[in-house]
């Protein structure tokens, strides 16, 4: 489990995300029965210790979504129909009071435990941070760690979401009115996609890593590819990406300078 939520960010960033931690997880016991909730883990960014960190004129703020994992006991369709209307509620109500999306899912260990590895399991697993609850939840889930054995359908899923991104990135970019949100929303899709194509590459050879650093490491020792021609190109589309990760910033490139 993590320590920090981000790399660098100031003390007044960190005890803020702490707070929304503790105001998640307050909610979230308050919805959900004792007996019926296990754990609640922060993932993504945030909770690997890379999350992105917004420099405004009025200080650090966070600027990439908090997704929450809400782990249950008991039969996880029972308790998607028991649980998720009220905890997707308190999601929308919390986003929209905070200003950041905070993203909650349900899920069994159970399902984890036997699941095959996969590239969003694999990333859960190896970091994450404990909200509250039960903090060997994951300890039977060790073989989602195995980096090396997530299959080549998965940098596929990954190609297909962020290229995903680029599609409606690139319909913004026909609107008449291209205003701030749609820059900024292209800029981070943008960033994202550099970010992918360089991961899909270490995925194919094994080298993925949860950490977007040490992935870029691991990506500038790989020898070139002579079955990929852009391999070079990659290495700084990565950087790019991984530098936008942990410092975002607000777009305000024109649609013209997109395309």
């Amino acid at each position: 489990m993590t320590s920090r939520f981000t790399i660098d960010g100031s003390d007044a960033l960190e005890q803020r995300l702490a707070e929304l931690c503790l105001e998640a997880g307050r909610g979230l016991q308050q919805r959900i029965p004792a007996r019926c909730l296990e754990a609640v883990v922060l993932g993504g960014g945030y909770g690997r210790g890379e999350g992105g960190v917004l420099c405004t004129a009025a200080g650090e703020e966070p600027y990439n979504d908090m997704e929450f994992y809400v782990f249950l006991r008991g039969n996880e369709l029972l308790n998607q129909r028991r649980f998720g209307p009220a905890v997707h509620h308190f999601g929308e109500e919390l986003s929209h009071r905070i200003g950041l999306e905070m993203e909650f899912k349900l899920l069994a260990p159970a399902k984890i435990e036997r699941s095959p590895v996969t590239m969003f399991y694999y990333d859960l697993v190896s970091a994450h941070r404990l909200v509250c609850g039960n903090e060997a939840v994951l300890s039977k889930c060790g073989h989602q760690r195995a980096a090396h054995r997530i299959p080549l359908f998965e940098t596929t899923r990954l190609l297909m979401n962020r290229c995903s991104g680029l599609l409606f990135a690139s319909e913004r970019l026909q609107r008449e009115n291209f205003g701030p949100a749609d820059a900024d929303f292209a800029g981070r899709n943008f960033a994202k996609a550099k970010l992918a194509f360089g991961d899909v590459v270490l995925a194919m050879h094994g080298q993925y890593h949860y950490s977007c650093r040490e992935r870029h490491k691991r990506l500038g020792k790989l020898k070139s590819d002579p079955s990929l021609p852009s391999f070079k190109s990659l290495l700084s589309l990565h950087e790019q990406g991984v530098e936008f990760k942990l410092k975002p910033r607000r777009d305000s490139r024109t649609a013209a300078e997109f395309r």
